[in-house]
Protein backbone atom coordinates (compact mmCIF):
# COMPACT_ATOMS: atom_id res chain seq x y z
CA UNK A 1 0.00 0.00 0.00
CA UNK A 2 1.45 3.37 -1.04
CA UNK A 3 0.74 6.95 0.02
CA UNK A 4 2.94 9.68 -1.44
CA UNK A 5 5.61 7.14 -2.19
CA UNK A 6 5.84 5.75 1.33
CA UNK A 7 4.78 2.33 2.48
CA UNK A 8 1.97 2.02 5.01
CA UNK A 9 2.77 -0.96 7.27
CA UNK A 10 0.20 -3.74 7.50
CA UNK A 11 0.37 -3.45 11.30
CA UNK A 12 -0.95 0.15 11.09
CA UNK A 13 -3.79 -0.83 8.75
CA UNK A 14 -4.86 -3.69 11.01
CA UNK A 15 -4.48 -1.51 14.10
CA UNK A 16 -6.73 1.17 12.60
CA UNK A 17 -9.34 -1.48 11.73
CA UNK A 18 -9.16 -2.77 15.31
CA UNK A 19 -9.51 0.72 16.80
CA UNK A 20 -12.47 1.54 14.56
CA UNK A 21 -14.11 -1.75 15.59
CA UNK A 22 -13.64 -0.98 19.29
CA UNK A 23 -14.97 2.56 18.92
CA UNK A 24 -17.89 1.88 16.59
CA UNK A 25 -18.62 -1.76 17.48
CA UNK A 26 -20.65 -1.13 20.66
CA UNK A 27 -22.85 1.30 18.72
CA UNK A 28 -23.73 -1.41 16.20
CA UNK A 29 -24.51 -4.19 18.70
CA UNK A 30 -27.97 -4.30 20.25
CA UNK A 31 -26.80 -5.94 23.49
CA UNK A 32 -26.01 -3.99 26.64
CA UNK A 33 -22.66 -5.06 28.14
CA UNK A 34 -23.88 -4.87 31.76
CA UNK A 35 -27.60 -5.84 31.64
CA UNK A 36 -28.32 -9.36 32.97
CA UNK A 37 -30.34 -11.87 30.95
CA UNK A 38 -30.24 -15.03 33.05
CA UNK A 39 -32.35 -17.00 30.56
CA UNK A 40 -29.40 -16.99 28.17
CA UNK A 41 -26.56 -17.83 30.57
CA UNK A 42 -23.52 -19.68 29.24
CA UNK A 43 -24.63 -19.87 25.63
CA UNK A 44 -21.78 -20.98 23.37
CA UNK A 45 -20.94 -18.81 20.34
CA UNK A 46 -23.87 -18.86 17.91
CA UNK A 47 -25.56 -16.75 15.27
CA UNK A 48 -27.26 -14.55 17.87
CA UNK A 49 -24.21 -14.19 20.13
CA UNK A 50 -21.06 -14.49 18.03
CA UNK A 51 -18.84 -14.78 21.11
CA UNK A 52 -21.40 -16.45 23.35
CA UNK A 53 -22.75 -15.24 26.70
CA UNK A 54 -21.44 -15.28 30.26
CA UNK A 55 -23.00 -16.53 33.51
CA UNK A 56 -25.32 -13.53 33.66
CA UNK A 57 -26.39 -13.90 30.04
CA UNK A 58 -24.46 -10.84 28.91
CA UNK A 59 -23.18 -10.83 25.35
CA UNK A 60 -19.43 -11.48 25.44
CA UNK A 61 -18.79 -9.66 22.16
CA UNK A 62 -20.48 -6.51 23.48
CA UNK A 63 -18.41 -6.74 26.65
CA UNK A 64 -15.14 -7.33 24.76
CA UNK A 65 -15.74 -4.34 22.48
CA UNK A 66 -16.81 -2.06 25.32
CA UNK A 67 -14.03 -3.35 27.56
CA UNK A 68 -11.53 -2.64 24.80
CA UNK A 69 -12.60 0.99 24.78
CA UNK A 70 -12.00 1.17 28.55
CA UNK A 71 -8.57 -0.47 28.25
CA UNK A 72 -7.50 1.82 25.39
CA UNK A 73 -8.78 4.90 27.23
CA UNK A 74 -6.75 3.95 30.32
CA UNK A 75 -3.67 3.36 28.15
CA UNK A 76 -4.09 6.66 26.28
CA UNK A 77 -4.43 8.73 29.45
CA UNK A 78 -1.62 6.87 31.24
CA UNK A 79 0.81 7.31 28.36
CA UNK A 80 -0.18 10.97 28.02
CA UNK A 81 0.53 11.60 31.70
CA UNK A 82 3.80 9.67 31.47
CA UNK A 83 4.89 11.95 28.63
CA UNK A 84 3.95 15.04 30.64
CA UNK A 85 6.18 13.83 33.48
CA UNK A 86 8.98 12.13 31.56
CA UNK A 87 9.76 14.73 28.88
CA UNK A 88 10.34 17.76 31.18
CA UNK A 89 12.15 15.54 33.68
CA UNK A 90 14.48 14.10 31.05
CA UNK A 91 15.14 17.50 29.47
CA UNK A 92 16.04 18.99 32.85
CA UNK A 93 18.29 16.09 33.79
CA UNK A 94 20.09 15.97 30.46
CA UNK A 95 20.51 19.70 29.86
CA UNK A 96 21.33 21.06 33.31
CA UNK A 97 24.45 19.30 34.57
CA UNK A 98 24.01 20.46 38.16
CA UNK A 99 20.70 18.59 38.43
CA UNK A 100 21.66 15.49 36.46
CA UNK A 101 23.30 13.47 39.24
CA UNK A 102 20.29 13.66 41.55
CA UNK A 103 17.58 13.34 38.89
CA UNK A 104 19.29 10.45 37.10
CA UNK A 105 19.72 8.54 40.34
CA UNK A 106 16.04 8.98 41.14
CA UNK A 107 15.29 7.29 37.81
CA UNK A 108 17.77 4.52 38.66
CA UNK A 109 16.04 3.88 42.00
CA UNK A 110 12.62 3.60 40.39
CA UNK A 111 13.92 1.37 37.59
CA UNK A 112 15.67 -0.94 40.06
CA UNK A 113 12.27 -2.03 41.40
CA UNK A 114 10.06 -4.14 39.10
CA UNK A 115 7.54 -1.74 37.62
CA UNK A 116 4.53 -4.02 37.88
CA UNK A 117 5.35 -4.83 41.50
CA UNK A 118 5.28 -1.11 42.34
CA UNK A 119 1.97 -0.60 40.55
CA UNK A 120 0.44 -3.70 42.11
CA UNK A 121 1.56 -2.69 45.61
CA UNK A 122 0.15 0.83 45.37
CA UNK A 123 -3.12 -0.45 43.85
CA UNK A 124 -3.43 -3.01 46.66
CA UNK A 125 -2.88 -0.34 49.34
CA UNK A 126 -5.52 1.91 47.78
CA UNK A 127 -7.93 -1.00 47.42
CA UNK A 128 -10.55 -1.16 44.71
CA UNK A 129 -9.95 1.89 42.54
CA UNK A 130 -11.77 3.95 39.94
CA UNK A 131 -10.57 4.24 36.35
CA UNK A 132 -9.01 7.62 37.19
CA UNK A 133 -6.99 6.14 40.04
CA UNK A 134 -5.79 3.31 37.80
CA UNK A 135 -4.62 5.89 35.24
CA UNK A 136 -2.77 7.88 37.91
CA UNK A 137 -1.12 4.81 39.43
CA UNK A 138 0.09 3.45 36.08
CA UNK A 139 1.32 6.86 34.90
CA UNK A 140 3.25 7.55 38.12
CA UNK A 141 5.30 4.40 37.61
CA UNK A 142 5.59 4.35 33.81
CA UNK A 143 7.37 7.64 33.03
CA UNK A 144 10.94 6.51 33.83
CA UNK A 145 11.73 4.91 30.44
CA UNK A 146 10.63 8.05 28.62
CA UNK A 147 12.61 10.25 31.02
CA UNK A 148 15.72 8.10 30.57
CA UNK A 149 15.37 8.22 26.77
CA UNK A 150 14.88 12.01 26.72
CA UNK A 151 17.84 12.50 29.09
CA UNK A 152 20.18 10.40 26.96
CA UNK A 153 19.08 12.05 23.74
CA UNK A 154 19.46 15.50 25.31
CA UNK A 155 22.96 14.67 26.50
CA UNK A 156 23.92 13.66 22.97
CA UNK A 157 22.23 16.58 21.22
CA UNK A 158 23.49 19.39 23.43
CA UNK A 159 27.05 18.77 22.23
CA UNK A 160 26.10 18.93 18.55
CA UNK A 161 27.52 21.80 16.52
CA UNK A 162 24.16 23.47 15.83
CA UNK A 163 23.33 23.57 19.56
CA UNK A 164 26.79 24.90 20.45
CA UNK A 165 26.43 27.57 17.76
CA UNK A 166 23.07 28.66 19.16
CA UNK A 167 24.63 28.88 22.62
CA UNK A 168 27.50 31.04 21.37
CA UNK A 169 25.17 33.61 19.78
CA UNK A 170 23.31 33.99 23.07
CA UNK A 171 20.07 32.04 22.58
CA UNK A 172 18.31 31.66 25.96
CA UNK A 173 18.27 28.22 27.55
CA UNK A 174 14.48 27.94 27.48
CA UNK A 175 14.38 28.82 23.78
CA UNK A 176 17.19 26.35 23.14
CA UNK A 177 15.32 23.61 24.99
CA UNK A 178 11.90 24.04 23.46
CA UNK A 179 12.70 25.31 19.96
CA UNK A 180 15.84 23.37 19.10
CA UNK A 181 16.20 20.35 21.38
CA UNK A 182 12.61 19.24 21.89
CA UNK A 183 11.69 19.01 18.15
CA UNK A 184 14.64 16.65 17.65
CA UNK A 185 13.26 14.36 20.37
CA UNK A 186 9.80 13.90 18.88
CA UNK A 187 10.77 10.84 16.80
CA UNK A 188 12.42 8.75 19.53
CA UNK A 189 9.73 9.75 22.05
CA UNK A 190 6.98 8.72 19.61
CA UNK A 191 8.54 5.27 19.28
CA UNK A 192 8.92 4.89 23.04
CA UNK A 193 5.35 6.07 23.68
CA UNK A 194 3.97 3.59 21.15
CA UNK A 195 5.71 0.67 22.83
CA UNK A 196 4.66 1.96 26.27
CA UNK A 197 1.05 2.04 25.07
CA UNK A 198 1.07 -1.71 24.51
CA UNK A 199 2.73 -2.33 27.87
CA UNK A 200 0.11 -0.24 29.70
CA UNK A 201 -2.68 -2.31 28.17
CA UNK A 202 -1.04 -5.42 29.62
CA UNK A 203 -0.60 -3.78 33.03
CA UNK A 204 -4.22 -2.57 33.16
CA UNK A 205 -5.49 -6.00 32.11
CA UNK A 206 -3.38 -7.70 34.79
CA UNK A 207 -4.64 -5.31 37.48
CA UNK A 208 -8.24 -5.87 36.44
CA UNK A 209 -7.69 -9.63 36.36
CA UNK A 210 -6.58 -9.70 40.02
CA UNK A 211 -9.40 -7.37 41.07
CA UNK A 212 -7.35 -4.19 41.55
CA UNK A 213 -8.18 -2.48 38.28
CA UNK A 214 -11.45 -1.60 36.58
CA UNK A 215 -14.25 -2.93 38.77
CA UNK A 216 -17.27 -4.97 37.61
CA UNK A 217 -19.85 -4.56 36.25
CA UNK A 218 -17.84 -2.16 34.05
CA UNK A 219 -16.08 -4.49 31.62
CA UNK A 220 -12.39 -4.43 30.81
CA UNK A 221 -10.44 -7.19 29.12
CA UNK A 222 -8.77 -8.21 32.37
CA UNK A 223 -11.89 -8.59 34.49
CA UNK A 224 -13.76 -10.39 31.69
CA UNK A 225 -10.97 -13.01 31.63
CA UNK A 226 -11.20 -13.27 35.41
CA UNK A 227 -14.95 -13.85 35.26
CA UNK A 228 -14.44 -16.79 32.91
CA UNK A 229 -11.49 -18.47 34.62
CA UNK A 230 -13.67 -20.79 36.71
CA UNK A 231 -15.42 -22.22 33.65
CA UNK A 232 -12.48 -22.50 31.25
CA UNK A 233 -13.58 -25.95 30.06
CA UNK A 234 -17.32 -25.52 29.64
CA UNK A 235 -17.35 -21.76 29.06
CA UNK A 236 -13.98 -21.27 27.35
CA UNK A 237 -15.26 -18.45 25.13
CA UNK A 238 -15.66 -16.05 28.07
CA UNK A 239 -11.91 -15.85 28.70
CA UNK A 240 -10.54 -16.78 25.27
CA UNK A 241 -12.00 -13.90 23.25
CA UNK A 242 -10.79 -11.05 25.50
CA UNK A 243 -7.45 -12.86 25.81
CA UNK A 244 -7.12 -12.95 22.02
CA UNK A 245 -8.09 -9.26 21.89
CA UNK A 246 -5.26 -8.37 24.28
CA UNK A 247 -2.67 -10.42 22.38
CA UNK A 248 -3.68 -9.07 18.95
CA UNK A 249 -3.87 -5.44 20.11
CA UNK A 250 -0.53 -5.44 21.92
CA UNK A 251 1.14 -7.34 19.06
CA UNK A 252 -0.06 -4.84 16.45
CA UNK A 253 0.99 -1.86 18.62
CA UNK A 254 4.46 -3.33 19.17
CA UNK A 255 4.89 -4.17 15.48
CA UNK A 256 3.94 -0.62 14.54
CA UNK A 257 6.35 0.75 17.16
CA UNK A 258 9.16 -1.37 15.79
CA UNK A 259 8.29 -0.22 12.27
CA UNK A 260 8.57 3.42 13.37
CA UNK A 261 11.91 2.72 15.00
CA UNK A 262 13.40 0.90 12.03
CA UNK A 263 11.88 3.07 9.29
CA UNK A 264 12.15 6.57 10.64
CA UNK A 265 13.79 6.97 14.03
CA UNK A 266 16.97 4.95 14.42
CA UNK A 267 18.60 5.89 17.71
Amino acid sequence: MQIKGKNIPLSLVLLLILLISLIAGPLLINYDPVTHDLEHSYHAPNAGHLMGTDKFGRDVMARVLYGGRISLWVALLSVGMSLLIGIPYGLTSGFFDRFDFVLNNVINVFMAIPQFLLILSVAAVLGKSSVLWIVLIIALFSWMDIARLVRNQTLALKHKDFILAETVIGISRMRLLFKHLLPNLIGPVAVSATLLFGNVILVESALSFVGLGVQPPTPSWGNIINEGRQVLIDGWWISVFPGVAIVVTVLLINLFGEYLQERFFKY
